[in-house]
């Protein structure tokens, strides 16, 4: 496969949350976490277990759905000319979860949301990698997060079976040395597996691939 792009990231943790039990959120104060989705919930999880120890971290958040429910919901109260809530639009954007984390560590440190589709996590992981560059001395935490696309839309090829999050906390003194490697591929394959799924399986077995679109993934952990 010759390499259309390719990058490595110092990898210092990285923290995922398959979407069963209750995350911890004690950061988060109470009238806000009984608001929160399920999404927002593993979002916020990962990336708060990612960035202990860090007083400022930099942060790259990734989605290919974000809060579709949300939405969804804020849709059918039109197509019913119902009020919206202030609240479910607030908590309805790509970069609610960036915003909402931001608020809560009280640091201003910059955040960015990224959506690309089912490549979401790899094309985040790359502007993650970009960032990170700017100033290796500086910790910057990335999330991916992500559910299966709600009805009327129902589940895509390449989501998650259920809510499920990712993290990892990007900095020049990490031990692990992610490597990604982007290759074309069959612009007729539909991805079976999330892409963030195979990441975590390089992360935790050393290597996967994923292939989805025009592109062929690839992530070594070395």
């Amino acid at each position: 496969m010759a390499a259309l792009a390719s990058w490595d990231v110092p990898v210092a943790r990285w923290v995922q949350w398959p979407g069963n039990g209750a995350p911890e959120l004690g950061f988060i104060e109470p009238l806000l976490r009984r608001r929160l989705s399920p999404l927002a919930r593993g979002a916020l999880h990962v990336a708060n277990a990612c960035a202990q120890g860090c007083p400022s971290a930099r942060f790259v958040f990734a989605s290919r759905h974000g809060e579709l429910q949300r939405t969804v919901e804020l849709l059918r109260n039109l197509a019913q000319d119902e009020e919206l809530s202030p609240t479910l639009f607030s908590l309805s954007v790509l970069n609610a979860a960036a915003g909402i984390f931001s608020i809560a560590r009280r640091d201003q440190a910059p955040a960015t949301a990224i959506a690309a589709g089912a490549e979401s996590f790899g094309y985040g992981l790359l502007e993650a990698h970009l960032r990170a560059r700017q100033d290796p001395t500086q910790p910057l935490v990335y999330v991916y997060a992500d559910a299966p696309a709600p009805d009327p839309l129902g589940r895509q090829p390449g989501d998650p079976e259920a809510v499920f999050a990712l993290g990892l906390l990007i900095h020049g003194n990490g031990t692990i040395r992610l490597h990604t490697g982007i290759g074309p591929g069959d612009a007729a394959a539909t991805p079976s597996t999330p892409q963030a799924h195979a990441c975590l399986q390089a992360l935790e077995r050393g290597s996967a691939d994923w292939a989805g679109g025009r592109r062929h993934w690839h992530w070594i952990r070395q």
